[in-house]
């Protein structure tokens, strides 16, 4: 059974309740500097299609409905520097459980460290790690066993920078990034990585809250662990090697614009030949992007916008690869001070580059909408919908799924 969720929502809304929305309602428990932040989510899905089937008489392409029930625990912790920056410890939980199929319950939990600081002389540091223990259907950005619960692995993403601050008006930056993914199962051994990443960079005060920035960056992924009996080693496998250029804006906190308009041109290079199966691994350049960006238009309306362009190594036994490129945008509306309305939509095109060298090209349409009550500043009722279609010329990889919510998140 294709046993595929809608990634898009549920996936995101941890990392959504430990930032801007218990940053921005929580923290009624003070001491001194120190804002303790305790938040929780019920909500409620009712998913018509929680494999993602096309609905045809392929028994791996039933479609089936069931409702899920997710319980969503969080806790912050935020330590002020007061005009220098702030300290950030959180952790946020996701546990779903299934109405019929409950052979899919599963659970992730993620832990969060954000520090940055800047001394009274000029020196610029900051720390952002994301730790995800998980056996969700979420899968990761490659899709690998997408949609099937308890597929258990963990992933840290560390990124630093220090840098020095001339005047309020230039910045020079240095950088140092660590990613890394290792499944439980020894199947699963193709998608074990880790990634070291050095970078550089510059940036320039253009107007009151506005910066522009050059940025350049060289990195290295390897594949560590390998499956036994599939003849995949050090020789063969997808390691590969990259340098990119990345260039745009970002802005200071408090700002009508957050968030980075990033664009820029990669280098990748593998190290190997050929994959196991003799397939010759493809050498790529290409453009890319990393742009999220939040308007406040008004007091009341916000906008955000994303533009997103990477690729996507498969595994790490062949030379198979996607190229995804994205775009979407939201709109949330404040409607008579205590009702939210949110609308939005977003398309990403894959275009796949396959062994058998026959084309796949997948397009993803999603759409959502969902209108929130503030009972109280901290107590927030809601009710939402989602949409997701995915169109291919592999008849097998479409589908069209429609999700309806309820929700009540406490935040204090």
């Amino acid at each position: 059974m294709k046993r595929v969720i809608f990634i898009t929502g549920l996936a995101v809304s941890i990392l959504i309740l430990l930032s801007s929305h218990v940053m921005a309602q929580g923290g009624k428990i003070q001491m001194g500097k120190l804002k303790i932040i305790p938040g929780l989510t019920l909500q409620g899905v009712h998913d018509d299609n929680i494999y993602l089937g096309n609905g045809n008489n392929d028994t791996t392409e039933l479609e089936e409905s069931d409702w899920i029930t997710h319980v969503m625990p969080a806790l912050g912790f935020n330590y002020s520097f007061p005009e220098r920056g702030s300290l950030f410890l959180g952790y946020a939980g996701d546990l779903a459980y299934y109405s019929d199929y409950d052979d899919n319950d599963w659970q992730t939990h993620k832990g969060i460290f954000n520090l940055i600081y800047e001394a009274p002389g000029g020196i610029i540091f900051g720390i952002n790690n994301l730790y995800t223990d998980a056996e969700d259907p979420y899968s990761t950005e490659n899709e690998y066993k997408l949609g099937i619960p308890l597929t258990e692995r963990w992933n840290n993403d560390l990124k630093t920078k220090l840098g020095y601050n001339f005047g309020n008006r230039f910045q020079i930056l240095a950088f140092y990034n660590f990613y890394k993914q290792d499944y439980d199962l020894e199947v699963d051994y193709t998608q074990d990585y880790d990634v070291n990443e050095f970078g550089v960079g510059f940036q320039m005060r253009l107007l009151p809250k506005t910066w522009g920035f050059l940025r350049y960056y060289s990195g290295k992924r390897d594949y560590f662990t390998h499956p036994a009996g599939t003849g995949v080693t050090d020789a063969n496998d997808s390691d590969f090697d990259w340098n990119r250029v990345n260039a745009g804006l970002t802005w200071d906190t408090g700002a009508k614009l957050s968030g980075e308009l990033n664009l820029g041109y990669q280098w990748k290079e593998y190290d190997n030949p050929t994959d196991v199966n003799g397939d010759k691994y493809e050498d790529k350049d290409t453009w890319i992007a990393a742009t999220s960006i939040t308007y406040i238009a008004t007091p009341t309306t916000t906008l955000a916008l994303s533009i997103t362009r990477a690729l996507r190594e498969r595994y790490s036994n062949t030379n198979e690869y996607f190229e995804d490129t994205g775009i979407g945008i939201n709109l949330a509306q404040v409607i008579m001070t205590k009702f939210t309305l949110t609308v939005g939509g977003a398309y990403n095109s894959n275009d796949y580059n396959l062994p058998s060298n026959k084309s796949r090209e997948d397009d993803n349409y999603r759409a959502n909408l969902s209108f929130d009550y503030m009972i109280q500043d901290w107590l927030t009722a809601g009710v939402g919908y989602r949409y997701k279609k995915k169109d291919s010329n592999y008849e097998e990889n479409e589908y069209t799924d429609n999700q309806f919510m309820i929700s009540l998140s406490a935040v204090y």
